[in-house]
């Protein structure tokens, strides 16, 4: 006669399996998560690429974060869409971390429609972006571009990192700056002490706590120039405030690091120059 199992034996081999399903289930999520990440990283390392090769094709010139043809402008030419030629992808530009990547304010019907005349959509990748440049080595629309050449040290001034996908909802299509404020007038000074509001006619270094302070309060009034909370510098690696993001730099390299490592004072990440203001409507309190 076949025995069969008994009700203890089959609450053993239960107990057995959830056991195992708890200890497992969080390994898989964090090799999944590593994935990711890894593409996220290898993304961030073709737009260097891309970057280098618009750079040597146009005078050795970075592009700006967008370019808009007058401030009554309403569409615009991002970043994303002038790198099509060499990258030939709006997948690219996707982190598969991001679960809520940037769109355009005002949609083209597809990728396919980008690039048409005349202009009636923004030229921005249709399903969204993940990526946003840094201001100093990629301005703003009404600031003057960038040629590579300027930068003193390219190993460690950051092109591209990617972009938190919550927070200041008016800031979604703009870059990023490690500076406060993120735009001063070329005739400031820089004022050396870290994590507080600079006082009149200087900037400072952005603090790491500084920035975690902004994030955490939802960019409280005192805070909204904070540029780097619109980076998503905790997104891999570790629990919310105490993980890492890709980076690419201007030698082409790219690397996944912690917030702090790209506010170093004595190693800083966002570059030390400041480049001075082309268009007439820019609003900046410069003389």
């Amino acid at each position: 006669m076949r025995k069969a199992f008994t009700l203890i034996e089959l609450l053993v081999v239960i107990a057995i399996i959830a056991i195992l399903a708890a200890i497992l289930f969080p390994v898989f999520a964090q090799a999944k998560e590593a994935a990711k990440k890894t593409s996220c990283l290898s993304n961030d390392k073709q737009m260097a690429t891309a970057l280098f090769l618009y750079a040597g094709d146009n005078d050795d010139m970075l592009c700006q974060t967008s370019w808009e043809g007058n401030s009554a402008h309403k569409f615009q030419v991002h970043w994303t869409f002038l790198m099509q030629p060499y990258i030939k992808s709006y997948d690219m530009f996707r982190c598969p971390s991001d679960q809520n990547p940037v769109k355009p304010k005002t949609a083209c019907a597809s990728d396919g429609d980008l690039g048409k005349m005349p202009m009636v959509c923004d030229w921005i990748p249709v399903k969204g972006y993940s990526y946003i440049p840094n201001y100093n080595a990629m301005p703003a629309h009404d600031w003057l571009t960038v040629n590579m050449g300027s930068f003193a040290q390219p190993a460690n001034t950051i092109l591209v990192t990617e972009k938190r996908d919550t927070g200041n909802a008016g800031d979604a299509h703009k870059g990023v700056s490690g500076f406060l404020p993120s735009q001063p007038c070329a005739s400031w000074t820089l004022n050396p002490y870290a994590g507080r509001i600079p006082p009149a006619n200087t900037y400072t270094y952005t603090d790491p706590q500084l920035v975690k302070s902004a994030n955490l309060s939802g960019l409280a009034a005192d805070y909204k120039q904070v540029d780097v909370t619109r980076v998503a510098w905790d997104r891999h690696s570790g629990k919310k405030w105490d993980g890492g993001a890709n980076y690419s730099f201007a030698d082409g390299h790219a690397k996944f690091q912690k917030l702090e490592q790209t506010l170093n004072p004595s190693y800083y990440e966002y570059g030390e120059k400041w480049y001075p203001n082309s268009a007439p409507w820019n609003s900046s309190p410069c003389p």
